[in-house]
């Protein structure tokens, strides 16, 4: 696969996680690849020469992030074919990936992401209008369909084949499922072996082990992992010390805390701090638990706006847990922390 390895373990798109700096603590994990948040092409493909505040973010990339694509949604194929020949032109970007995977009501309700599985004659003209856009590889993620009735993947995936795409990943659920219910692993499988582009298996995957098991069942190129990693950035890391046939380490107190203050950090460097301080809150509520005492810390971060408080925070609780001699993630102090309201892309 050009520009990723075979197999590769990418981090999935996630609807306001997967920015710039989420994507290069994945790729100080060891993450092949990854992709940017949602880019709209019917407001990209109108924007003026100066793009607005949110378009700049949404395509910010940082020096050490690996391979990236930029993920473009839309119906439109003039309006994705205008917005791949403006991506192609920033020069930023490893790939444009094109998304008909996302479940979510506000984006299929508008014809996108998903929605498009219902039509696949334009789903693939819009596949036609990008590829012929840009000189750049292009991929696709989707779904297995919109609901058992149309299972529309396979025919969207000979497509994407015989247009020279580059790669696909696919979520082995329909949207009417949207995250619950049993990945089809068989449906994948059949998938992966019926064309000559390799396909990434996506969905369901919960820790490194998951990871594998996967790949070998679905017989994938790759797997794309999403939800996961916002609990365990490490993920990557420990499937490659799984493949080297390595133990794999606890993640104790002291690399969680300096993790999420390199995190803000990062994110303070491309949106403003009280904004980026406040979603640090959603990250701590996931990295946190397990460990003594977090439940304070969570606590105290309501009151917290700035970073050189955040880092002060989190500096001193490790402080008193290295001094406690206690730096080990509690199983019984581990609540099941819930992702339902992140959406991946």
């Amino acid at each position: 696969m050009d520009g990723l390895p075979n197999p590769c373990f990418v981090l999935a798109p996630m609807d306001g996680m997967t920015h710039a700096s989420f994507r290069t603590i994945c790729f100080e994990y060891g993450a092949d690849g990854a992709t940017t948040e949602m880019i709209q092409s019917l407001a990209l493909g109108r924007a003026k020469k100066r793009l607005s505040a949110a378009f700049a973010e949404t395509m910010i990339r940082y020096p050490d992030e690996g391979n990236l694509a930029a993920q473009l949604i839309g119906r439109n194929p003039a309006m994705m074919a205008e917005s791949a020949r403006r991506l192609t032109a920033m020069e930023r970007f490893d790939a444009i990936d094109i998304n008909m995977g996302c479940p979510a009501r506000k984006v299929v309700g508008s014809g996108n992401g998903a929605a498009l599985m219902k039509e696949p004659e334009l789903a693939i003209e819009v596949m036609r209008a990008v590829r012929e856009a840009t000189v750049l590889p292009v991929r696709l993620k989707m779904r297995l369909g919109w609901d058992a009735e149309h299972i529309t993947a396979p025919q969207l995936a000979r497509a994407a084949d015989e247009l020279g795409f580059q790669s696909i990943v696919v979520h082995g659920r329909t949207r009417t499922q949207m995250y619950s219910g049993d990945v089809n692993v068989e449906a994948l499988r059949e998938l992966c072996a019926s064309v000559r582009i390799p396909v990434l298996a996506n969905g369901g995957v919960t820790c490194a082990e998951d990871a594998l098991a996967f790949l070998e069942k679905t017989g994938a190129a790759g797997v794309s992992i999403g939800r996961a990693a916002l609990k365990q950035p490490w993920v990557f890391d420990d499937i490659r010390r799984l493949r080297a046939g390595e133990a794999v380490p606890k993640r104790l107190a002291p690399e969680r805390v300096r993790l999420l203050i390199r995190l803000a950090t990062l994110a303070c460097g491309h949106r403003p701090e009280k904004v980026a301080i406040s979603e640090m809150r959603k990250f701590s509520g996931w990295l946190l638990p397990g460990l003594t005492g977090y439940r304070e810390v969570l606590l105290a971060l309501n009151g917290i706006a700035d970073l050189e408080g955040y880092r002060r925070l989190l500096e001193g609780y490790l402080n008193g847990l290295e001094r406690a001699n206690d730096l080990e993630v509690h199983p019984e102090l581990t609540p099941e922390a819930s992702l339902d309201t992140v959406r991946q892309r």
